[in-house]
């Protein structure tokens, strides 16, 4: 088992704010039972703009978070799982132009030996460590679960699956209802990334979505605020709910 695992990444220098960062996050396995995590975000040169610019593009006048305490033993195993996995190649930041990301990982071993460098599985410590960043903020009460409602209105009885997916416990828990009879499911969490992908590949305008529960016919997906977006005409998404039947 590794002793710690920091990563550093940075965002390219080509990139202004209010979208560039940069974090370091650090992470360590404890008796076995949870991981202790310390992560600092920080959104520099932000002084100059103005506030109303930064919320109509997402964003607050303080942005940045640090962030330290525990999460639980599924996300001990999985970083350890990446981490047995993983082989550092040497980075020379010489070599990285202004559009590359600056990513570094340093893995110190139980015996105090240390390595750092990029990972070559660079894509798995990427996409995992957004899902840690995203624990910890829902951890902190920053940001709630992912949740998502998929409806079909039908005269008989609505069919609607109701999604519930915690980045801090790694679980999906899917509850579906059919001819007024439900029937709730837990989902393998690598289901959560094609989910997540299949349905944000679509760009929703919020314009055109309606403001209350709908009734009329139709396929309907509701993504955790008061807009209902019509994805009838988007069959890869009313495949993927019928599916999970």
């Amino acid at each position: 088992m590794f002793k710690n695992a920091q990563i550093r990444f940075q965002t390219a220098r080509s990139l202004p704010a209010p979208y560039a960062y940069f974090f370091t996050l650090s992470a360590r396995p404890a008796f076995k039972d949870y991981l202790a995590v310390d992560l600092s975000i920080t959104y520099p040169d932000r002084e100059d703009i103005d506030e109303d610019e930064l919320i109509a593009e997402g964003y607050t006048l303080d942005d940045d978070f640090t962030w330290s305490g525990r999460l639980g033993q599924v996300w001990q195993q999985a970083l350890e799982s990446l981490v047995r996995t993983t082989k550092l190649a040497p980075l020379d930041e010489d070599e990285l132009d202004e559009d590359d990301d600056f990513w570094e990982v340093t893995l110190t071993e139980e015996d105090g030996n240390q390595t750092a460098g990029m990972p070559q599985n660079y894509e798995k410590w990427q996409y995992l460590i957004q899902e840690l960043m995203q624990a910890t903020y829902e951890s902190a009460g920053r940001e709630r679960p992912f949740i998502l409602t998929y409806l079909e209105p039908k005269r008989d009885g609505d069919y609607e699956v109701n999604l519930t997916a915690s980045f801090v416990e790694r679980t999906v828990k899917v509850e579906i209802i059919n001819d007024r009879r439900s029937q709730l499911k837990t989902l393998p969490w690598k289901q959560l990334q094609p989910i997540m992908s299949t349905v944000y590949d679509i760009d929703f305008t919020t314009e055109e979505a309606e403001l209350k529960r709908p009734r009329r016919e139709g396929a309907w997906l509701n993504l955790g605020t008061e807009e209902w977006h019509d994805v009838g005409p988007y069959e890869e998404i009313v495949n993927l709910f019928r599916k999970i039947v």
